[in-house]
C-alpha cells in the first residue's frame, strides 16, 4: 500500500462510521511495538463534538497504520509514535506526526 492509499483508507473508515452529517473529524493515533491505539471525535453540522466509534473501523486499518509507520520511519528518519489525522467532510485532510519521548520511555520501562 502507498501512503496515499492508507490516508484514503483512514478517511473511508471515518466517513463510514459517522452516521450523520458532519463537518470535520480528528483521529488520534498511538503506535507502539506493533500495536495501534486510536480515538477520534467529529463535529456535526450542529457544531456538537461527538466520539467516533473506532471499534467499528475495518480491522485492516490497524495493519494499514502499522504500514504507514513503517513507510514513514524507514531508515529511522521521522520517528513518530503518535499522529493526528484531521479530515474535513469535503475530503481535505492533514496528517501530523509526533514523537512523544515520555511515552516511549514508559513503554521501554515496562518491557
Amino acid at each position: 500500500m502507498t501512503v496515499d492509499e492508507i490516508y484514503l483508507a483512514m478517511a473511508k473508515n471515518i466517513s463510514s462510521v459517522i452516521k450523520e452529517d458532519w463537518q470535520s473529524a480528528v483521529l488520534n493515533l498511538e503506535v507502539l511495538d506493533g500495536m495501534v491505539s486510536n480515538t477520534g471525535t467529529y463535529i456535526n453540522t450542529s457544531h456538537e463534538e461527538k466520539q467516533i466509534d473506532v471499534d467499528e473501523f475495518d480491522f485492516q486499518l490497524t495493519f494499514d497504520i502499522l504500514e504507514l509507520r513503517s513507510i514513514t520511519t524507514e531508515g529511522e528518519n521521522n520517528k513518530w509514535n503518535k499522529a493526528i489525522f484531521r479530515l474535513e467532510s469535503d475530503g481535505k485532510f492533514n496528517m501530523e506526526f509526533i514523537w512523544d519521548q515520555q511515552l516511549h520511555d514508559q513503554v521501554e520501562k515496562l518491557s
